[in-house]
């Protein structure tokens, strides 16, 4: 019974170890042209990686190697393009950040004070 478990893993976990995922920085820049950040955004590349197992120990490290190379890239992938997109918005003038402070520029700038009626 043990081996017949082992056997029909083999599959599953061969398939699943034929890739490992890794963050790779994205060269093109397709938001804004004239404006330049230090940071890059960023993408994940899936990589081919073929161990050779014959053993359950060997396996299941493959399957962990694989899925913690998803986890790990990713997480790397998700903050680097929340920095990306924070230090946009704050640095470009197209930015959210900046329009948004350029508005409440003006709507104080235009605004006059209130006189008081007693």
């Amino acid at each position: 019974m043990r081996t017949l478990n082992t056997i029909s893993l083999i599959p599953l976990a061969l398939a699943l170890s034929g890739c490992m995922v890794v963050p790779v920085v994205d060269n093109d820049e397709a938001a804004s042209t004239g404006c330049r950040t230090y940071t890059r955004s960023m993408s994940l590349k899936t990589v081919s990686w073929q161990p050779s197992c014959n053993t359950e120990e060997c396996l299941a490290t493959v399957v962990v190697i694989g899925a913690g190379s998803v986890l790990v890239s990713g997480s790397i992938a998700l903050v680097g393009n929340s920095v990306h997109w924070l230090e946009y918005q704050g640095t470009c003038s197209d930015g959210l950040l900046n329009t948004t402070k350029q508005l409440f520029l003006e709507s104080i700038g235009n605004s006059s004070p209130a006189t008081a009626s007693y």
